[in-house]
């Protein structure tokens, strides 16, 4: 290829830093609309941070294992269990519902070698005053789990599978919770 040539290849393509300039341009524009979740001026539709409105969402007992540790774990991550207690705004309600699916089975004795439990919430989360719902939804999770011969074991791994499952419930739920209470 000729110097000519060259030259007016480089004068018809745009140059590489121009294109590098531009492109650093648009991320900066783009970074000012981001915007953290559990930041401390991000606004809820309730008033005030998302933080601090979440401290003051009412997390009553809830029946059965599974309902006990995803209170004990809801309470933990919308408070973080180290503030004393905030007047309470909202309230949290739900209600659980856990099935058994069986995944293996030896044949040579008709047991279940493994099972996976299917754990859904479905939840509201109601202003104490007005009744309004603010936020809700129905999150479902799957634990799995081995079975024994041994039945402490398998009692065991089962209730292990149920605080898994719970977990999971909460961290869920916060997440969509949060989302939820973003004033738009």
């Amino acid at each position: 290829m000729s110097s000519s040539e060259a030259a007016m290849r480089d004068a018809s393509q745009p140059s590489r830093r121009a294109m590098l300039a531009v492109a650093l341009g648009a991320a900066a524009l783009a970074g000012g609309c981001f915007q953290p979740l559990y930041a401390e001026n991000t606004r809820s539709v309730t008033g005030g941070s998302i933080k601090d409105t979440m401290k003051e969402v009412e997390i009553p007992e809830i029946k059965g294992l599974i309902g006990h540790y995803l209170r004990n774990e809801l309470v933990f991550e919308l408070d973080g269990g180290g503030e004393p207690d905030r007047t309470k705004r909202l309230k949290f309600d739900t209600s659980i519902a856990e099935s058994v699916e069986v995944v293996t089975v030896d044949y040579q004795n008709g047991r279940a070698d493994s099972a996976v439990l299917v754990a859904t919430a479905t939840w509201t989360v109601t202003e104490i005053g007005s009744g309004k719902v603010v936020s809700k939804g129905t999150n479902s999770v799957r634990a799995p789990y081995e079975r024994s011969s041994q039945r402490f074991a398998t009692v065991r791994a089962a209730r292990d599978a149920q605080i898994r499952a719970a977990k999971n419930l909460a961290t869920l739920i916060r997440g969509q919770m949060a989302a939820d209470l973003v004033a738009g």
